[in-house]
């Protein structure tokens, strides 16, 4: 047995952990005795109906990542655990039935008339149970097998035949064997003698209510100790008419070494905050799943006067019109995807762009970027910048950037309203009909981003926003929510390269410092397998989700550099230091090791290593020549390396039936790899060897037959590329193989 991936809970005594829930080995214990024992659950192959019982599932992860079955490793445990214990039980259960079957007196057929079905001691109509079995183990109880009386025996003292007899108790038993602990047929000293006691106790008390009050008389009389009474040592009244009372006999008995123990009364829920957590997740998710309401039983809204609310800027007009068109946004029309259709109510968006645009800088020219050498403030460092003001002494009593004027009265912060209609927007982007509408706008993408940027550095050590209503706070969530919105538009947006203007290329160059903001910060820029070890939560128990906003990020990054014309404008308006990050970001995300490749098994690790490629290869495709000619020399990226390896292990390596799922991996990473080779300007059109902006475009494709001179790529590893990747030809296609044999060329 494995001891060591043996969990133990370390707040529950006798509670084990399997599969990241709770087995109460007790409750383990009771089922397996209802079901019949260990051996019987075996031969019915019914581990897995037990395993139910306690929210296990099918299959677990074991030591080495392979699956087995829970059920298995269920019976393993409870063989190891109690496996003995449970035998010990029957050999113990057998051997009492053996004894109840040699008591004296227990003889077939020679049953008590009065007793009722079953033996069960205590009952009104039953007698003595001399050959009865005092552990109480449910055996049929044997009738009184003695010599047959000739008459009552009155108090119990002497029989008819004139022999004189201890005293006795209502059921004919002798009162001083009662004291010692001795029962016909029982074990002294074991605790089924003190459980018959307590049974005739009970049965006297419910059958000599009358006599109660003769016994308490006699006890005054006698002046005894009250220690430990028995309340059955007062005798029956006598059967016959005229006899005389009964004699009262007192006994002391033993104190019994019983442990009484409280238990308050409470439900059994899933929580030791004592709410039923299956209670509120049902009802939570019954509630999220209501219908949203259509647009149509709301009634006419004018839209007019909500766009003269806004216009008026009086804080009441305006609260109104705000929180009545987000009640619009937020419903869906009868067509599927449709929503509140903002391109037949334009004067409205332009109303609310206008308004951002005057809270936020009140009539301040764009100046645009003083240092174009200063390095992308990344997202994690601004979360880190408001940890680290929050916790400096009396933070809350300074009064930082953003914070509500006191003048202001009751009325709202001008962040707030520029939040909320940052909020209406993003939901009338999540509308398919209003996608085209929002890309085309003219100045929504300019006053959003530019909201975005951060102030020039100067005196102060931390970053402050460029707009001086906001908060660094207020930043971060300002930044999330316009990635949103781009994420929702990215497609719809279409770039003239020809002589782009100066609001533009400012415009896409603080698009593309936003979205690098959450993936080149140098501690999250890792694989998959050392970020699911950042989380802290073990693999085996659960496997995380690639991060959120970088897993957003890549897709927003992809949708907008898709366009040939959109990438050649990116090229002029970012700078290389900040191509060159990125792409080293990206590099460190891709997956290395075996257990990222065991990571990215996984349909959403997958999605995401196929946006980080094609986040490659569009970078790639877009970077100038000195940023793909050093991606092609430093040995410390290492990108032949990684991207070679990358290929590999999804075409030779993979399983048959796995690898039409990397397909699109492998074609986009070969032909980042040949972009890199090239190290050529894409734009140029005066020396491309093939038509501009050919989407996938690599040697040979558009039917190119120069020569190319120089050594390739993966020049220094033919033999893995000819021998393990071109010689099979259900791996690679002509056109991959042609790209392929130019990278790994040894020319002069």
């Amino acid at each position: 047995m494995p001891w060591k991936s043996l969990e133990v809970s370390h707040t529950d005594v006798g509670v084990i952990r399997l599969a990241g829930k709770d087995v109460d080995l007790f409750k383990l214990w009771g089922l397996i005795i209802q079901f019949g024992g260990g051996q019987k659950v075996s031969q019915r192959n019914a581990w897995s109906a037990v395993g139910q019982q306690f929210d296990l599932p099918d299959v677990i992860p074991s030591a080495t990542g392979e699956l087995q079955p829970t059920a298995a490793v269920l019976e393993r445990y409870y063989t190891a655990i109690l496996g003995s214990f449970e035998e010990a039980y029957r050999k113990n259960m057998m051997e009492h039935r053996s004894m109840a079957g040699r008591m004296p007196g227990a003889q077939p057929g020679q049953m008590n008339p009065q007793a009722r079905p079953g033996g069960m001691a205590g009952m009104p109509g039953q007698n003595a149970l001399p050959g009865g079995n005092p552990a109480g183990m449910g055996m049929m109880a044997q009738g009184n097998a003695g010599p047959t009386m000739d008459g009552p025996l009155p108090g119990g003292g002497m029989p008819t035949n004139g022999v004189p007899h201890p005293a006795m108790n209502g059921n004919g038993m002798a009162m001083a064997k009662m004291a010692q602990g001795h029962f016909p047929g029982g074990i002294p000293g074991q605790n089924g003698v003190v459980d018959m006691e307590h049974d005739l106790d009970s049965r006297k008390r419910k059958m000599q209510e009358a006599a109660e009050s003769e016994a308490k008389r006699a006890r005054q009389k006698t002046g005894g100790s009250d220690v430990s009474e028995s309340r059955s040592s007062v005798a029956p009244p006598a059967s016959v008419e005229g006899s005389a009372p009964p004699p009262v006999t007192r006994t002391i008995r033993q104190p019994s070494r019983r442990k009484i123990e409280y238990v308050p009364y409470a439900r059994e829920v899933d929580s030791a905050g004592g709410r039923d957590l299956e209670f509120i997740q049902s009802e939570w998710h019954r509630m999220s799943n209501k219908p949203v309401r259509h647009i149509e039983e709301w009634g006419h809204v004018d839209v007019d006067a909500l766009t003269l609310s806004l216009r008026s800027r009086v804080s009441t007009e305006m609260s109104y019109a705000l929180t009545t068109f987000t009640i619009l946004t937020l419903l869906r029309g009868s067509n599927q995807g449709g929503g509140f259709p903002i391109g037949q109510a334009p004067d409205l968006l332009d109303e609310m762009v206008d308004l951002v645009e005057d809270l936020a800088f009140d009539g301040v020219e764009d100046e645009g970027y003083d240092d174009d050498s200063a390095p992308i403030a990344t997202h994690k460092d601004l979360v880190n910048s408001i940890a680290e003001d929050g916790s400096k002494p009396f933070a809350a009593l300074q009064r930082e950037q953003g914070a509500k004027d006191p003048d202001d009265g009751p009325r709202h912060r001008p962040a707030e309203i520029i939040l909320v209609v940052i909020n209406i927007i993003r939901n009338l982007s999540v509308a398919g009909d209003n996608q085209e509408f929002l890309a085309k706008h003219d100045k929504l993408l300019p006053v959003f981003l530019r909201l975005c940027a951060l102030a020039p550095a100067g005196k102060h050590t931390s970053p402050l926003p460029l707009c001086s209503v906001l908060s660094l706070t207020d930043l971060v969530t300002v930044r999330k929510d316009v990635m949103n919105l781009l994420l929702n538009i990215a497609l719809h947006i279409n770039l003239s390269p020809v002589s782009p203007s100066k609001q533009v290329l400012l415009t896409v160059r603080r698009a593309y410092e936003v979205l690098a903001s959450y993936l080149v910060d140098v501690s999250e820029a890792v694989s998959p397998f050392q970020w699911i070890l950042q989380t802290g939560i073990p693999p085996a128990v659960h496997q995380p989700k690639p991060p959120g906003l970088a897993d957003m990020a890549l897709e927003t990054f992809s949708r907008f550099t898709l366009p040939d014309d959109n990438r050649q404008v990116v090229s002029r308006a970012v700078p290389q230091a900040w191509l060159w990050t990125l792409l080293e970001a990206l590099v460190h995300r891709l997956p290395v090791a075996d257990n990222d490749f065991q990571v990215i098994m996984r349909d959403v690790w997958l999605t995401y290593v196929e946006r980080l490629i094609m986040a490659l290869y569009s970078l790639a495709f877009l970077a100038p020549p000195t940023v793909k000619e050093r991606a092609k020399r430093d040995r410390t990226l290492g990108f032949a390396k990684v991207m070679l390896r990358l290929v590999k292990k999804f075409t030779v390596h993979a399983p048959p039936e796995l690898r039409h799922h990397f397909a699109i991996s492998v074609r986009r990473a070969v032909e980042a790899m040949k972009i890199v080779d090239d190290a050529a300007d894409a734009f140029d059109q005066g020396t491309a060897a093939v038509p501009t902006l050919a989407f996938g475009m690599g040697y040979g494709e558009q039917g190119d037959s120069r020569i190319e001179r120089g050594m390739g790529l993966l020049s220094g590893y033919q033999e893995d590329i000819t021998l393990g990747l071109m010689m099979h030809p259900e791996l690679v296609d002509a056109m991959l193989f042609s790209e392929l044999e130019s990278l790994v060329r040894v020319g002069r």
